[in-house]
């Protein structure tokens, strides 16, 4: 029996696409191709029954009619504004859009490290647990508490706040759905290409140049992908043009930030505070600068051990999850047509 074959377009390293290979179901033919050539994919459509596009790889109406045998177009991620599902429908191709575990994590992790750093939350840890702060207590009741009882004045919030993301993918894209109850003045993003401005409407983004990100940012978010041109991107001269009250949020490839640059940066007051999940050298060591700066609670310097992602099951076995829905004639979770 000929095994249903699955075009699995991406953008994404040899390292991902071997962990979604390894993940495939038996009874299915997954061709993996980033970026193919025309003739390539035209080649490849007509015995195709599953497109999984990753990462905003487009499914065009021309693709869709050079793919008599298409059945499902599935888009990992929660953003559908460059398939064209109008073509889809016609053809009678089911579309799903299915949310990815591992961006969603990403931007819950992302999410926490910005609360944790505006909040300060490293150092009220600290005195919280020191608790030497020499003053008596009193047992609380509605009218008696000791609110901050330390005095702090120079706690942040994002209600209100500007944020920045720095290399718009799927992350960033799930980390504004949830910044929008937050109710930030603005949330600005560069990517190399724009967002049609129907997306922009929907997530409430406003596209900005990398100058401008960095220069109205009250928080910047970097999720940058590694790269010739992002290699040691955030230096200096990116730090020396923030707000000196703003935090930087890292949860993109490691060797983006320059992190002796960021330790002077935060060490000067240049910058209010920063979160990082990955790193130049991995893992960390105990004499490692940036964990010797992170042991002093007045820098509000955050560092989690690349977990933002951790919280998903092994492998990704979840990626084929609607395709098996489909081949078993179950009800698809996220069809959108």
């Amino acid at each position: 029996m000929t095994r249903p074959r699955l075009l699995w377009l991406t953008d994404r390293s040899e390292w991902h696409q071997q962990r979604a290979l390894e993940a495939a179901p038996s009874d299915i033919e997954v061709i993996m191709r980033r970026h193919p050539a025309e003739a390539d994919l035209l080649a490849l459509l007509p015995s195709t029954e599953f497109v999984v596009s990753e990462r905003s790889e487009p499914v065009t109406a021309a693709m869709i009619a050079a793919a008599p045998n298409l059945k499902l177009i599935l888009r990992h991620g929660s953003l559908s504004y460059d398939i064209d599902i109008d073509a889809a429908t016609k053809a009678g191709v089911k579309v799903s859009v299915q949310p990815v575990l591992g961006t969603v994590t990403c931007a819950e992790h992302a999410l926490m490290m910005m609360l944790a750093v505006v909040k300060r939350l490293r150092r009220g840890l600290d005195a919280a647990l020191r608790a030497d702060h020499g003053l008596p207590p009193k047992r609380t009741d509605e009218n008696t508490f000791a609110y901050n009882w330390l005095g702090y004045t120079d706690i942040g919030r994002l209600i209100g706040s500007a944020v920045a993301i720095l290399g718009m993918g799927e992350i960033g894209v799930e980390l504004t759905r949830r910044l929008i109850a937050f109710r930030p003045s603005a949330i600005l993003y560069n990517k190399r290409r724009p967002f049609p401005p129907s997306v922009e409407r929907e997530l409430r983004l406003t596209y900005a140049d990398l100058a401008t990100c960095v220069q109205q940012a009250d928080v910047l978010v970097s999720l940058l992908p590694y790269g010739s041109e992002t290699d040691q991107m955030l230096n200096a001269a990116v730090f020396a043009r923030m707000k000196p009250t703003a935090a930087i949020i890292h949860a993109g490839s490691g060797s983006v930030i320059d992190e002796q640059a960021l330790i002077a940066a935060l060490q000067a007051g240049q910058l209010m505070g920063a979160a990082l999940d990955t790193y130049e050298y991995e893992p960390l060591q105990p004499d490692h600068p940036l964990v010797q700066a992170a042991r002093d609670p007045h820098l509000n310097l955050l560092l989690t051990p690349h977990t933002a992602g951790a919280s998903l099951p092994p492998g990704r076995a979840d990626d084929y999850a609607e395709i098996v829905r489909f081949l078993r004639n179950e009800p698809l979770h996220f069809a959108v047509n």
